[in-house]
């Protein structure tokens, strides 16, 4: 995702295999050569911001986060991940303003309108929610089948229009008066990418 040098490259591809199986704290143990490049650390940065979410560490991932974005780098990612932490820290405005800004830079991210539909959706905002959820929709036909199960959207369940989203998926069947939604916690959904 970021650019490292060729003789730290190995040693990245190393830590990312760490994340990959789901072992942070080894792969937080090989990260200070990365740290210390100045033409790595961005890499190293987005590296530990992994580790630290797989870890539930989401104030010191926001840190990194901070810092990553000082340093001049755009990427979705960023966005996506720091709105990520900020609802895990109860901070949804700021998580919405993040899928703002993603939006303003990125106009058709279906997920940056499906990830800011949740968010609206979970401050109360229903209708401005309805409507990101649309635009998703209508930008990726999977995020229909996503807005079936994802529980950050629940409070959208009885509006007519989010129903008739759903419905309109179906091909005809009324998916949103379905009341036994799978709500398995583990079913993947956009939201926690």
């Amino acid at each position: 995702m970021f650019p490292v040098p060729p003789p730290l490259r190995r040693l990245a591809d190393q830590i990312d295999g760490w994340l990959d199986l789901r072992c942070p704290e080894r792969a937080l143990d090989l990260l200070p050569p990365l740290l210390a490049d100045p033409e790595a650390r961005p890499a190293g940065l987005s590296l530990r911001i992994r580790a630290q979410v797989r870890l539930g560490n989401y104030a010191a991932a926001l840190d990194d986060l901070g810092e990553l974005r000082r340093s001049q780098v755009t990427d979705d990612w960023i966005e996506l991940t720091e709105a990520w932490c900020r609802k895990r820290t109860g901070d949804l405005r700021g998580a919405i303003r993040c899928m703002e800004q993603l939006l303003a830079r990125s106009p058709r991210s279906d997920i940056g309108h499906f990830n800011l539909a949740c968010y609206l959706a979970l401050a109360g905002e229903r209708d401005r929610a309805i409507d990101a959820v649309t635009l998703a929709c209508g930008l990726s036909a999977e995020f229909r089948d996503f807005a079936r199960d994802e529980p950050d959207l629940d409070a959208l369940r009885t509006d007519p229009r989010f129903r008739a989203l759903l419905r309109d998926a179906a091909g005809g069947a009324d998916a949103g008066a379905d009341d036994d939604v799978d709500d398995d916690p583990d079913a993947p959904a956009p939201e926690n990418n």
